[in-house]
């Protein structure tokens, strides 16, 4: 299959281009680089040509509730209306897993944004023609989400079901080639949270600093302290109740790195 990627250069992007291609695809990688901005609905269309899928794993950062509504409205719709160019062509989307009760939160406009992302693309996509793929947070997020002060280490106190980038790259690549539609959830192997998973990648990265300091100075491991958060981004919010699993835990990833 010929499958067009938007936003192939990003944290999943380019990890899901590599996973496709390893499969025996054709991947067109689309991004701001080569004048394709799906914000501004430049390019979109003309990535589009000729791709039997259309992948949407574009993603804006922001908690601010007005921008990620107007970045995630208009980056889908430029992408939906790309496939309605493309009689027969499938489209699926990256999203998050989570509850209905976080996006109705108003404290976390990102999740707003994703939630909106969603219907756009029920709303103009063929339910026989998407997939809205919905991954728990990334052992990776984790690490730009701490904040680091002397021997302090703050992370958010979130609840998750974290899993690795990679796999679920490795899963949405899988749930494409298999011609999946619908909605699948996955995450990991594991409940936990992000002050948690944060220690230990501290400790990991500490020991390995050891392995090869050669008798220097190694600084300690952080002391983490959790930031609360108020909504259920605390509690199960952010847990999917049936998900398809990752085996490869924090410690697994941390070996591998």
């Amino acid at each position: 299959m010929q499958i067009t990627v938007y936003g192939a250069t990003g944290t999943f992007g380019r990890r899901l281009v590599t996973h496709l291609r390893q499969r025996g695809h054709s991947v067109i990688a689309a991004h701001r680089g080569i004048g394709v901005d799906t914000y501004a609905g430049e390019g979109v269309t003309e990535a589009a040509v000729g791709s039997d899928v259309l992948v949407d794993c574009v993603n804006h950062m922001t908690n601010n509730r007005h921008k990620a509504l107007d970045f995630f409205s208009r980056s889908s719709r430029s992408i939906a209306l790309a496939a309605a160019e493309n009689p027969g062509a499938a489209m699926a989307c990256l999203s998050i897993a989570f509850r209905p009760e976080v996006a109705e939160s108003r404290l976390l406009g990102y999740y707003q944004g994703k939630d909106l992302q969603e219907r756009v693309y029920r709303r103009l996509v063929p339910a026989d023609q998407l997939l809205m793929f919905r991954s728990t947070q990334w052992f990776e997020l984790v690490e730009s989400m701490t904040f680091t002060a002397g021997p302090v280490a703050f992370v958010p106190r979130m609840r998750v079901q974290a899993l690795a980038a990679d796999e679920a790259a490795r899963m949405m690549a899988e749930a494409v080639d298999a011609g999946e539609r619908g909605t699948v959830e996955v995450a990991g192997p594991e409940i936990s949270d992000f002050p948690t998973i944060a220690g230990r990648i501290a400790a990991a990265t500490v020991n390995a600093d050891s392995a090869v300091s050669a008798g220097a100075r190694v600084s300690r491991v952080p002391t983490i302290v959790p930031i609360p958060l108020p909504g259920p981004v605390s509690a199960n919010g952010l847990i999917p109740d049936a998900p398809r699993r990752s085996t490869v835990t924090v410690d697994d990833w941390l070996r591998r790195r």
